[in-house]
């Protein structure tokens, strides 16, 4: 998990997001890999609650080998887990392709200035096959929708009236007649997606033994590896996304109280029979449904305007629970939790996408979530909590974990009454 958590967290998942989006479908996409984080979580959260309320223990023999044991309720549910894990990798294996996305009419900022490059080289008459040449790669081919026309026109038959492809040059001039005073009129045009196999910097070499030697010395890579570090660490944005990821440390560890406190105070207080994950998972389906709300409404505000009320909800959301120390306490602090979070948590995700420089995504990406280093410190924070307040009773459990139904008291030491 914590493998899986650093490659998500360094920003290689966001760079390949990036990669097969263009500038305007990127805030939708961002959004939408958002909420399936949350939704995974979220279900998961239900379907633990579920299995351990409704599952029983059961028991292979010693004739299982290795596998031999007592699997209570929370052991299947990661047995599970792990069968899901195997399933996602050999799909990712077999299935998915390192691949770039471009639309012609949707670029980003690098591939522009190219454009411009090449408009102030030569002359006009050649500059758009120069310019399409350096930016779409040859063996570039139309993406294939994930839904055709005609399920669209057959979907929505009003809509689709509106739609035209490139190839209708008819609906091109009439969407060119901006001055038509109905606007009914005006035709939305398809994006022309290309893709094509991800060019990296040492295949634009016209030799490729030429990356050899780099191979054979180790210390170049590491060299070039540190350079790129200097690099980021001249940028003053650097220092803007680093800076705030600490002054937001505080705030952020009220994640890890959530999943590290929070189930050990409910369960140990009130009981195994308390939905403990059910409850964790307000915030899980809060930044599920809500974070594409507040992005729509919340639309051209600029982004510290979002971020400080929503860093200012979210510190102050224990308050509840330190005045409601019961379940429904635990409910609110999570409702509020989450308000605050969805005003934050993604507007600062944007915000720091926003300062990331061309090609160098991946390491300040990597440098954004710096204040993940003092995760361990939360860690142990937390654990101390625990120790302090939700103080576990181990003479009240059996020996697979639950709580004992019946006490007896033989000698003065606490034993479970089957």
């Amino acid at each position: 998990m914590t493998a899986g958590e650093a490659v998500y967290r360094i920003g290689i998942y966001r760079v390949a997001l990036k990669k097969l989006t263009t500038p305007l479908t990127r805030p939708l996409a961002f959004a939408v890999s958002y909420a399936a984080w949350n939704l995974s979580s979220a279900l998961a959260d239900v379907v633990v609650d579920k299995m351990r309320n409704s599952v029983s223990d059961f028991e292979l023999d010693e004739s299982y080998g290795w596998l031999s044991g007592v699997y209570t309720p929370i052991r299947q549910f990661i047995v599970v887990t792990w069968v899901f894990v195997i399933i996602t990798f050999f799909i990712a294996f077999c299935f998915l392709r390192d691949e770039t996305v471009i639309d012609l009419d949707d670029i980003d900022d690098y591939d522009t200035s190219s454009q411009t490059c090449q408009e102030n080289r030569g002359g006009a008459d050649n500059n758009d096959a120069r310019w399409m040449n350096s930016v779409v790669p040859h063996d570039a081919t139309p993406s294939i929708p994930m839904i055709s026309r005609r399920i669209l026109k057959k979907w929505f038959p009003k809509q689709f009236t509106m739609v035209h492809s490139h190839e209708d040059e008819e609906a091109d001039q009439r969407q060119m007649n901006v001055n038509d005073p109905d606007p009914t009129n005006r035709l939305i045009s398809l994006p022309n997606y290309k893709v094509y196999r991800t060019k990296y910097a040492y295949e634009s070499q016209e030799q490729v033994p030429t990356s050899v030697p780099a191979l054979r010395n180790p210390c170049r890579g590491l060299l070039k590896v540190i350079k790129q570090i200097i690099t980021i660490l001249m940028i003053q944005n650097t220092w803007k996304v680093l800076i705030f990821g600490f002054a937001s440390f505080s705030v952020a560890m009220q994640w890890t109280a959530s999943e590290i406190v929070l189930p050990p105070f409910l369960e140990r207080r009130y009981g195994e029979s308390i939905p403990i994950y059910t409850i964790q998972s307000i915030n899980l389906f809060g930044c599920l449904i809500m974070p594409p709300v507040v992005g729509a409404l919340t639309t051209g505000t600029e982004d510290f305007q979002i971020v400080m009320p929503g860093l200012w909800i979210m510190a102050c959301s224990p308050i509840f629970i330190a005045l409601l120390p019961n379940v429904f306490g635990a409910c609110v602090w999570q409702l509020v939790l989450t308000i605050g979070e969805v005003l934050w948590s993604p507007r600062q995700d944007s915000w720091t996408a926003s300062l990331a420089p061309i090609g160098m995504e991946g390491f300040f990406f990597a440098f954004g979530s710096s204040r993940e280093l003092f995760g361990p410190l939360g860690d142990v924070v937390m654990g101390a909590m625990n120790e302090k307040y939700n103080t576990n009773c181990l003479d009240c459990r059996d020996q697979y974990g639950h709580f004992c139904q019946n006490l007896s008291n033989s000698n003065g030491t606490l034993q479970c009454v089957s």
